[in-house]
């Protein structure tokens, strides 16, 4: 099954984790969900912080959130991951078939 994968998506993607606290939560989250209080006292940053880069997280399609009365808990989305990386490691697997071919002519 070939899956097609947007490199603006991909690029979406990286863009958001160039960012050291967003990063930084990536990982976070990668252990298991978290509120938004939970997440800004475990990396010590800002209320108003933690939510700006939550939600650029989830408009890049790395996060979901679920609500539960006042508070939201943020899930990672591997999904997402996989899928960038799919992206390059199709790249990475083009190139060497290109070079493969190129050694045997």
């Amino acid at each position: 099954m070939v899956l097609y994968i947007c490199p603006m998506a991909v690029r979406n993607v990286f863009k958001a984790l160039s960012d050291q606290s967003r990063f930084d939560m990536v990982v976070q989250l990668g252990e298991g969900p978290c509120t938004v209080d939970e997440l800004r006292t475990r990396l010590d940053i800002s209320q108003s912080s933690t939510s700006q880069h939550l939600k650029i997280l989830h408009e890049a399609g790395l996060v979901s959130y679920s609500r539960h009365g006042n508070f939201r808990t943020y899930t990672l989305r591997k999904n997402e991951l996989k899928k960038a990386m799919h992206f390059f490691d199709d790249l990475w697997d083009d190139g060497l078939e290109r070079l493969k071919r190129n050694l045997e002519s």
